[in-house]
């Protein structure tokens, strides 16, 4: 029996260990989780940075390539701005130049040249410009004189004479120079009168165009006759990309993911208008995975630090939690046999503390259980008592007050009776209200009636009273007794201790919705009493000997008023002191249900 106990004992674990492997389990599954979203994020906001950043370069390539195409193809309206050159590029017979004639126009050119923009980058070798004669105009611009008879023949030899845009072309022979050109036509008729060349170093203008581009990327330009690369060693992938340029330059811009030579290049590519030239940044996709990687092997390391830690931690929380619990079971265990009769005071964390304590206070409510349901049933019966008494009281005085009333009528004093009829609806009403939340516009102001007739008899003729009311008004409902207290303020502060006559106006006003989703009505009492030197908030006001009941009847209307619509229902105070008073509030308009 002892050995089958104990191995039962053995299959449940402890809340120490629980504790222990829901920490590191719960660590562990979070932070592999977030590993994982953290690795597939990164690599999106990797990718994102990339595609950011290579559209950016691309842009800041190709406005220096565009910058430099405009000034080279700014060079020839600038040079056809010599009338002489321009006359015998019009002339229509084949006369030839005289050779001081050829040298004055080729000093031109080369001033005119010298102050271009281009003229400033030196990456210019010599500009041609053929008529449609044969005759030659050239200047060298680097200081290098090479022989050009077998460029010209080539290149005018694959040139159509029609196209009237800026043209960019390579020879097979010589990969370092690249050649713009444009046909030169008459201006009055139209026909081709010569050809515009101009001789680029592809190496000086690759360079310039990389300028502040990542060591790592490099550039492409092609089109349908060439294709020239920032790097040399990458003129396979750039030759590839060309033959595939017209799947992905359809949209302005275009990044992508291109197999090269059996890498993975990423690329941004952009036809440039006006050029028939494609421009293109490229890089490794290995450049990526390996900053991804290097992140994620980092990440890895602090998982793993980050484990064993939250192992440590959890030992010594599991181990802080079950000390304090064990102590308890303990003393419980002592009170349960007898030998003790409360648990000590468990200072360690404050909720044991209040565990101890509201379990020391359950043990002494056991004790007097009994004896405190004895008198709760005693105070029970005490209150039904009182609860029938108060009831009696009302139709006891009411009673008195109807024989008052027919004993005033059997003396003839019709005063007194209807005095005591006033009164007696004024109790009336109170009781009633008691019972219920809301009431008759109309109704409420009867009883305000009888209580103004009361002052009046009591004033005599030293009051004088106007109620305003429309008629769509008075079947609407409004909370009980909420326009009686502020009547008894006005005559009891306002008028009683104002000397001469006084007057007192009840007003009642439609009006449109405002601080409520349905349509108001304004209830204002007004008077030319004595007023107020300064308007008291209704909040504080504290009650006196003297006036206590005015004063906690104003109070409990501005409270029930704010409990029943908020805190735009509440009494306002306006006051000019010898002058005019009123004391208002607005209600939303229910109709009667």
């Amino acid at each position: 029996m002892y050995m089958r106990g104990k191995r039962s004992t053995h299959k449940i674990i402890s809340l120490r260990m629980f504790i222990t492997l829901a920490i590191c389990l719960t660590v562990t599954v979070i932070l592999v989780l977030s590993g994982l979203f953290y690795y597939n994020k990164t690599a999106g906001i990797l990718m994102e940075n990339y595609e950011r950043s290579f559209t950016s370069q691309l842009s800041q390539v190709n406005q220096k390539i565009s910058d430099q195409i405009a000034a080279v193809d700014s060079v020839a309206p600038l040079f056809l701005s010599d009338t002489r050159l321009l006359n015998i590029l019009e002339s229509p017979d084949s006369s030839p130049v005289g050779y001081e004639t050829k040298l004055a126009i080729e000093k031109q050119m080369s001033s005119m040249y010298h102050r271009t923009s281009i003229a400033s980058h030196n990456f210019t070798d010599s500009i041609f410009i053929i008529s449609k004669d044969n005759a030659l105009f050239h200047i060298y611009t680097s200081g290098s004189f090479e022989p050009y008879e077998e460029q010209n023949e080539a290149l005018l030899a694959r040139l159509d004479k029609s196209r009237t845009n800026l043209m960019c072309r390579m020879l097979p022979w010589d990969d370092n120079s690249i050649y713009f050109i444009r046909n030169l036509f008459n201006g009055n008729s139209g026909h081709y009168m010569g050809t515009f060349f101009i001789k680029i170093n592809r190496a000086k203008w690759m360079q310039y165009c990389v300028e502040g581009l990542d060591p790592s990327w490099f550039i492409s330009l092609y089109n349908d006759e060439m294709a020239l690369v920032s790097n040399d060693s990458l003129k396979e992938e750039c030759l590839e990309l060309a033959a595939r340029s017209a799947a992905y330059t359809s949209l302005p811009t275009a990044f992508h993911e291109e197999a090269l030579n059996g890498e993975q290049y990423f690329v941004a590519s952009e036809r440039l208008s006006g050029s028939g030239l494609t421009s293109s940044v490229l890089a490794p996709k290995d450049l990526l995975l390996k900053d991804l990687n290097s992140t994620l092997e980092t990440y890895l390391l602090f998982l793993v630090l980050t484990i064993l830690i939250a192992l440590a931690a959890a030992i010594c929380i599991s181990q802080m939690i079950t000390t304090p619990i064990k102590r308890m079971i303990y003393h419980i265990n002592q009170i349960s046999a007898g030998t003790s009769s409360r648990l000590p005071p468990m200072k360690m964390y404050h909720e044991f503390k209040i565990w101890a304590d509201s379990f020391n206070q359950m043990l002494q409510q056991l004790d007097t259980y009994y004896t405190d349901n004895f008198q709760k049933q005693l105070l029970l019966k005490n209150a039904e008592i009182r609860a029938l008494q108060s009831q009696m009281n009302p139709h006891f005085l009411f009673n008195v007050l109807n024989t008052i009333a027919w004993k005033a009528q059997i003396i003839h004093n019709e005063e007194i009776y209807q005095m005591v009829i006033s009164l007696g609806e004024l109790l009336k009403a109170n009781t009633l209200s008691k019972e219920t939340d809301f009431i008759e516009l109309e109704k409420e102001m009867d009883y305000v009636k009888f209580y103004i007739y009361l002052q009046q008899c009591r004033f005599e003729d030293r009051i004088d009273c106007v109620i305003r009311i429309p008629d769509e008004l008075r079947k609407c409902r409004v909370p009980c007794f909420c326009i009686q207290p502020l009547v008894e303020n006005a005559i009891i502060h306002g008028l009683e201790p104002k000397k001469g006559k006084g007057k007192l106006i009840i007003q009642i006003v439609p009006l449109t919705a405002g601080d409520f989703p349905e349509p108001e009505m304004e209830i204002a009492i007004i008077d030319n009493g004595i007023g107020f030197t300064r308007i008291p908030d209704i909040r504080t006001i504290s009650s006196s000997a003297e006036d206590s009941h005015t004063h906690i009847g104003l109070k409990n209307l501005d409270k029930r008023l704010e409990l029943l619509f908020g805190e735009n229902a509440r009494i306002k105070i306006e006051s000019v002191p010898n002058l005019c008073t009123t004391i208002s509030f607005r209600l939303p308009r229910m109709e009667k249900l």
